[in-house]
């Protein structure tokens, strides 16, 4: 990922001039694009280290093509200056996107068709979508991931995705909470990034559920019309077989246990 600094994130190296809000003000690829000059030795870093693994070069909080168009055209200069100066570099490295703000979920089969590959960041999806700092706690309970205006937006990335071959992963809380993942692997999404702590829960989650069944439950969720329909279909179907996964109590439970979401 390239630098995903400004909002929340801070570092010294950069002086970025305060704003009354910062999450949606200079940050991560604007923030890049603004300081053209250290952006290219980022870049540069990056080729250099291709020659020696398997580097994909994602560019977070993106917005418009036109961004990523910009972003190309400087990973193309510092790959050419790294050959120049004779060292090892992979050519046309893979370059893909995070769609974590609403303006690209919307464009997102044009992102499809330019991207080498798509990264749903459903935290900040979530934020930017339903207007909710997630981190308010008394605005918390509003920051839902399953509201059904998110489960569209993650559909019409897996849509584009498959349309155009392009891979579609997903990070942040939903790919870590087990109900939510158990959704999101119904969906369609096939690489989830999270914590290392979280991996073996997630994947006993998957050993238990049938693909199929996961699927079903998928299609009955993207009908429902609230965040807490989606919850109650999701956890009614997921719950009974991940129990003592969310409780650490027994290993059987009715169709009514309670859970807290998770954004």
């Amino acid at each position: 990922r390239t630098f995903d600094i400004g909002g929340d994130k801070f570092v010294s190296t950069f002086q970025v001039p305060p704003e009354m809000n910062p999450m949606l003000g200079l940050r991560a690829v604007r923030l890049a694009l603004s300081r053209p000059h250290v952006f290219l030795e980022h870049l540069r870093a990056m080729v250099r280290a291709s020659a020696y693994g398997d580097v994909r070069i994602m560019i977070p909080m993106i917005a418009s093509l036109g961004e990523l168009r910009e972003v190309r055209g400087l990973l193309r200069r510092a790959e050419e200056d790294v050959r120049a100066r004779g060292l090892p570099a992979r050519e046309n490295i893979p370059l893909g996107v995070m769609i974590e703000v609403p303006a690209a979920a919307v464009m997102v089969d044009l992102f499809a068709q330019e991207a080498a590959f798509l990264s749903l960041g459903t935290n900040d999806l979530i934020q930017y979508t339903l207007a909710v700092d997630r981190s308010s706690r008394s605005l918390a309970y509003l920051a839902s991931p399953f509201d059904p205006s998110i489960l569209r937006l993650i559909m019409n990335v897996i849509r584009a995705g498959k349309q155009w071959n392009k891979p579609v992963s997903v990070c942040g809380a939903m790919a870590s909470d087990p109900i939510a993942a158990l959704l999101l692997l119904g969906l369609g999404v096939r690489e989830f990034s999270m914590e290392a702590a979280a991996i073996p829960e997630i994947k006993e989650c998957f050993r238990r559920v049938r693909l199929a069944d996961a699927e079903a439950v998928a299609v009955e969720a993207l009908a429902c019309h609230t965040a807490e329909d989606v919850e109650h279909c999701v956890s009614a179907a997921f719950a009974p077989q991940i129990y003592d996964l969310l409780t650490g109590e027994g290993e059987t439970a009715d169709l009514t246990v309670e859970r807290t979401s998770q954004s």
